[in-house]
């Protein structure tokens, strides 16, 4: 038999969204998911190259996801 213990890790989510706001993708990085934020500082980034608008829209949105996104789970497994 085995157990499965769940621990969800805890950040503070105003953090991690100031964090974004003031550079794409760093707050998906303080919540620890690399590939993530890479891709939020890719596309915010190309959006701002492109036009300003889609800069915005996307930027916008990698905020409200590191805000409200998940921080994801760590498992640890106990054999009994």
């Amino acid at each position: 038999m085995s157990r499965e213990i769940v621990h969800e890790r805890s950040f503070n989510p105003i953090v991690a969204g100031l964090l974004s706001l003031f550079f794409p993708g760093l707050g998906q990085l303080y919540k620890g998911h690399l590939i993530r934020a890479i891709l939020w500082f890719c596309f915010v980034g190309v959006g701002y190259w492109l036009l300003i608008v889609p800069g915005v829209v996307l930027h916008v949105l990698c905020v409200l996801g590191a805000t409200f996104g998940s921080a994801g789970k760590e498992r640890f497994r106990f054999a009994r």
